[in-house]
């Protein structure tokens, strides 16, 4: 994860963020045109989100849900105001899955990876604040008048049975030397169906690494028991469709 000191002008935060901000070193960490992401290195390390307004909600309350559940970052304050939304959260331990040393060691990575999502999957659903993930998912493709009739010859039914990531990349995972220390960036997720985050890991895998020969290693570890094909080439489908990412 990259970070780039730069001078902040902490009077553009509101009041309550402030004293976080204020004496402390400050680095850029964006990885999207979409987010300002930036590292605040004070009394503790923080990250501090800026979007515009009606952006970060579901990431905070996500965030909330999952560190009820040891998994990820500790928000601490969200913010929003005419012009941005604003979300402080705790620094996770680690570094993500991008970082030279795991990337350095594919098949313990990709192994970990595919275990990890697989921890995920299991988590109690009990008070995760979005409850029906892919029906939201569909009903927003449906108000953009995607055609979706191409699913149909994939006789498989979505399910929202499982707590998803939403996003489930190898910069979303963070680990100490493999080890599991956080889910980051859930925004998109809630309970929903397990075969859309299993398309976000193949299709980071065959980016990150410029190839697919890690896909079967990452299903396997996952827990081929708990895949259905059909699910999966439903997924793909849908993702093209509505993203227009393919594997």
């Amino acid at each position: 994860m990259k970070k780039t000191e730069i001078a902040f002008n902490t009077e553009t935060l509101p009041l309550s963020l402030k004293p976080f901000v204020t004496h402390a070193s400050v680095f850029d960490s964006s990885s999207s045109e979409e987010a300002q992401t930036l590292y605040i290195k004070g009394a503790e390390p923080l990250f501090l989100k800026i979007c515009q307004p009606g952006s970060l909600e579901r990431e905070y309350r996500m965030a909330q849900f999952l560190h009820t559940q040891n998994s990820g970052p500790k928000a601490i304050a969200f913010e929003s105001d005419k012009k941005h939304d604003y979300l402080l959260l705790e620094a996770v331990e680690g570094e993500d899955g991008t970082e030279a040393h795991h990337m350095n060691q594919p098949t313990r990575l990709v192994t970990v990876f595919g275990q990890y999502l697989r921890k995920l999957h299991a988590m109690s659903a009990s008070g995760c604040p979005y409850p029906n993930r892919t029906s939201e998912m569909l009903t927003a493709a449906a108000s953009k008048d995607i055609d979706l009739s191409s699913l149909d010859k994939y006789d498989y039914t979505p399910a929202d049975d499982a707590v998803i990531h939403g996003d489930y990349c190898l910069p979303n995972v963070m680990m100490d030397n493999f080890e599991f220390r956080g889910y980051i960036d859930a925004g998109n997720g809630g309970v929903g169906d397990r075969h859309y985050d299993l398309f976000w890991g193949l299709w980071t895998l065959q980016y990150n690494f410029e190839t697919d020969a890690y896909h079967e290693l990452f299903l396997d570890a996952y827990g081929r028991d708990a895949i259905d094909p059909k699910g999966l080439d439903y997924f793909i489908e849908f993702i093209r469709l509505t993203e227009d990412y393919t594997l």
